[in-house]
């Protein structure tokens, strides 16, 4: 279904997946969420969620009696274009490739360009504007926050499906770094009362849950953010988020 529409008048898209997803009510079940794209350039996040939406269909197809009872007993939803203007552009030119926020025409000139775009994982009402460390008021900046907490239209279809769904877990595909990523990202040295559960999905340095990767709380194994998905779920709405920084 769709959620939202960007700034250049795209879709974005959210799939159910459930068993019996046609006639059970959104939220019926637990609810995972599964988002990816965000930052534009990180393609292999897409993919990465693309497949794991396709693992579950082949699987029930075949029969697999976890993923069915998975199926039958919770609902995953999927955005796998989270930021679909600047997912596109991405594509237009190799000078593109590397481009990393939506296409918010910050300037007013009706061209995209460098000062253009804002990080939509830097836009949520969670610590929004909090300094100048974790997100930027510089418009040039790839962590450019924005003018207002939830101005972005990408921000707003993610928290308006909040709005609707109970969700129990968010797994926020990132890129590109071998990283296992929790809450809170605001400040350094700020585990919440969830850090346990964090700490067993994560593992730790000597015991990482997935091989060569560093798993660890957000502000303290890479940097600090401000305004950011995850911790928006988590202080917001009581999900427990986690970003998986891909390879």
């Amino acid at each position: 279904e769709v959620i939202g529409t960007t700034g250049k008048g795209r879709e974005i898209i959210a799939l159910k997946l459930t068993q019996g997803a046609g006639e059970v009510p959104d939220g019926t079940r637990p609810a995972v969420l599964y988002s990816s794209t965000q930052h534009a350039r990180e393609w292999i996040s897409t993919e990465v969620n693309r497949r794991l939406l396709a693992y579950f269909v082949e699987q029930w197809r075949a029969n697999n009696k976890t993923i069915k009872k998975l199926l039958q007993n919770n609902e995953y939803w999927f955005v796998l274009v989270a930021n679909p203007d600047g997912y596109q552009y991405t594509f237009q030119s190799p000078g593109t490739r590397l481009w990393r926020k939506n296409l918010r025409d910050n300037n007013g000139n009706g061209t995209t360009e460098v000062g253009d775009g804002v990080d939509p994982n830097r836009n949520y009402p969670e610590h929004f504007k909090y300094d100048e460390e974790g997100s930027s008021s510089v418009p040039s900046s790839d962590t450019y926050r924005g003018t207002d907490d939830a101005s972005e239209p990408e921000t707003q279809a993610i928290v308006g499906l909040y709005d609707r769904i109970d969700f129990a877990f968010h797994v926020n595909w990132h890129s590109a770094g071998q990283w296992l990523l929790y809450p809170e990202g605001w400040q350094t040295g700020t585990p919440t009362a969830d850090d346990p559960i964090y700490f067993a999905l994560s593992g730790n340095l000597d015991n990482p849950a997935i091989e060569d990767f560093h798993p660890g709380l957000s502000s303290d194994v890479l940097y600090v953010t401000n305004g950011e998905t995850t911790d928006f779920a988590h202080s917001q709405r009581g999900t427990l988020a986690w970003t998986p920084e891909l390879s």
